[in-house]
């Protein structure tokens, strides 16, 4: 990941966000918005959507790939389904790397100790960092960001 990027994740977490509020906030200047504008939209996402459902960090993958296909006409039948294959392959990669992209598995994973949180016991993170960030590595190698 790119350091500015890892720098404004960190940031991300210190101040508490969600797992969506994280990603998305490393993302907003990239596309000209500032994590004031964006990470409200973002509240509730955060814990599988409160629900323990998709993880917050593969939603922030999803609407970050809205913003960069950019807005299109619905009735663009090419556009909608670029954008589609590209949410398909973000939340593929996402769970090849975890097993799954829901939070409530994940967070049971994190509990049976099937991931590698050293480094981010280390460096005081929460567990749940390790999907903020593969998260913001994923886009940044599918959207060339």
């Amino acid at each position: 990941m790119k350091p500015e990027r890892q720098k404004e994740v960190d940031h991300q977490l210190q101040i508490k966000n969600n797992c969506c509020q994280v990603v998305l906030g490393s993302f907003c200047e990239d596309f000209g918005f500032s994590p004031e504008q964006l990470l409200p939209l973002a509240g509730g996402m955060g814990g599988g959507m409160s629900l323990g459902e998709k993880c917050g960090a593969v939603t922030a993958m999803i609407l970050i790939a809205g913003l960069a296909f950019g807005p299109f006409d619905g009735a663009d039948t090419k556009k909608k389904n670029e954008l589609k294959a590209m949410v398909q392959k973000l939340n593929r990669r996402f769970e090849e790397a975890f097993g799954s992209s829901q939070c409530r598995t994940l967070l049971g994973n994190i509990g049976q100790n099937k991931y590698d949180l050293s480094l981010v016991k280390e460096q005081g993170k929460r567990p749940c960092a390790i999907f903020m960030e593969k998260a913001c590595e994923i886009l940044e190698e599918e959207l060339g960001i």
